[in-house]
């Protein structure tokens, strides 16, 4: 299928395994060069090799965590640095919570605010200047089915992700 792709930039969080490695692998059978992020530095090495050598692309693996400042500043500047910015930004990384409102802690709370929300928020404040530049973008958001159905064992994970679609107005 040609669907345009072809030496566009994607940046996907949580890029090394699951669904975001199986879009990492779509996108670049397309064409598209990845920015690919997670916390697991070898496992991470090992996915972008392999779409390297299965599609021939540019694969720039950066081991960072997406849910501080300090790791959305260097994927950020990792897609600035080894593509002049990016045309996609995939927000993927995230996790299940599994607890009750009465159960989960404040820290827990920001904790998982600051995965799903907060790197979405920085990343399309530091990514988005860039698309215009390049002509255009777009910002896709893998949020769960909790986000319109919640389950009553994760509000934490419910909350967060029925957030993410708000981040797309820029």
């Amino acid at each position: 299928m040609e669907l345009g792709l072809r030496d566009k930039v994607a940046v996907i969080t949580g890029g090394s395994s699951g669904i975001g490695l199986a879009v990492a692998q779509g996108l670049a059978a397309e064409g598209a060069h990845l920015v690919l992020a997670a916390r697991v530095g070898d496992r991470l090495e090992e996915a972008a090799r392999g779409i390297r050598e299965a599609h021939g692309v540019r694969v720039v693996p950066v081991p960072c965590d997406v849910a501080t400042a300090d790791g959305t500043a260097t994927l950020i500047e990792a897609a600035e640095e080894g593509f002049g910015g990016a045309d996609i930004l995939v927000n993927n990384a995230g996790a299940g919570s599994n607890e009750t409102i009465l159960e989960a802690p404040d820290e827990k709370w920001q904790a998982y605010w600051d995965l799903h929300v907060m790197a979405a928020v920085r990343l399309a404040r530091g990514l988005v200047p860039g698309m215009r530049r390049r002509g255009g973008g777009v910002i896709l958001h893998n949020a769960s089915i909790c986000a319109v159905q919640p389950l009553w064992y994760e509000p934490i994970y419910n909350v967060t992700n029925t957030t993410l679609p708000l981040v797309s107005f820029f």
